[in-house]
């Protein structure tokens, strides 16, 4: 299988990734008015559009006409699954792949790009996604133990799975004699991965999808934006430079929210309201990644070309 990187950036970049883009800015939170909007310097988008968010990122951001949807990545799960079980089953094994989630409706990659916007549930749910903190949900840390579980097959399972009898090893060699067949290259794993085209998100997307973000962070625009925010989160009494250093407060790290998460959470999003953070932000981040996408057009057109051949055998597989 391919990589996927996090689908929301704003919430999973390191604060000190953040200090480092910034350091590079001079004073960067210096007093700025930021009336205009308008970018300077070479390969700085001059002009944008800024739309008013307030409550939620409604639209896509560019790049993702170019990175697996949740409901893609799901689908080729899916088909390579019901690959990997064929393949047990040709060596005469019973084996049954772990369910795959439903992914959250509608849901993309610019919903919790530039952080939590809504008061209504950043009062409830703090910074964490509601679509984690539903009753009963299994945490990270749980469903990783769930799956090993279930991955800790017998010796000839795992001799056929993987293509290895080392538990150490995820994918070996291959080649052994299982009830009068040879195991292929990486097990079952590897042949199916290999029927499947080691999908995942191309470099060139991920690169347009984190560049661009990078920029974002240093752009006079968005700086500009964000010491307002920084004087509105004042006001309320918490000092943070940015909004991603509010939301990666390690205080704030662990399954369930704390009433005083719920607290600065709801402050944030309404000084991001306040100030139209999100609106300059994504505007901002949209030029970046247009540029970025006109420069690497002909690569990103074969990767679009790729995910839909790869999503044609995804559609056999689970069709036959």
């Amino acid at each position: 299988m391919g990589i996927s990187l996090p689908r929301t950036l704003s919430v999973v970049v390191p604060v000190s990734l953040v200090a480092a883009l910034l350091a590079g800015c001079g004073n960067p939170l210096a007093d700025r008015t930021g009336g205009d909007a308008k970018g300077s310097g070479q390969g700085v988008p001059p002009e944008i559009e800024i739309p008013t968010i307030t409550t939620a990122v409604l639209d896509p951001v560019p790049v993702e006409a170019y990175l697996l949807t949740e409901e893609q990545w799901t689908e080729l799960g899916k088909a390579e699954s019901v690959l990997r079980a064929r393949c047990m089953k040709s060596f005469g094994i019973a084996y049954e792949e772990p369910a795959f989630a439903v992914p959250s409706a509608g849901q993309t990659i610019s919903q919790y790009r530039y952080g939590k916007l809504d008061p209504a549930k950043t009062a409830v749910y703090g910074y964490k996604n509601p679509e984690t903190q539903s009753p009963g949900a299994l945490s990270d840390a749980e469903s990783r133990a769930a799956k090993e579980r279930q991955m800790r097959t017998h010796a000839n399972m795992r001799r056929v799975l993987h293509g290895t009898d080392n538990p150490a090893e995820k994918t070996g060699a291959g080649g052994q004699d299982v009830n009068g067949r040879k195991v292929p290259a990486g097990g079952c794993i590897g042949e199916a991965q290999q029927k499947m085209g080691n999908y995942g998100d191309a470099k060139v997307a991920n690169d347009v999808n984190l560049d661009s973000f990078g920029k974002s962070l240093q752009d006079e625009r968005v700086l500009a934006v964000f010491a307002k925010w920084s004087r509105c989160m004042e006001e309320k009494g918490y000092n943070y430079r940015t909004p991603i250093e509010a939301s990666g407060d390690k205080r704030w790290f662990g399954e369930r929210a704390t009433a005083q998460e719920k607290t600065v959470a709801t402050a944030d999003a309404e000084c991001k309201i306040e100030n139209n953070v999100a609106g300059v932000w994504y505007a901002v981040d949209v030029a970046y990644q247009k540029e970025a996408i006109e420069g690497n057009a002909e690569e990103l057109d074969q990767v679009q070309k790729a995910v839909e051949d790869q999503l044609k055998v995804a559609a056999e597989v689970l069709g036959g």
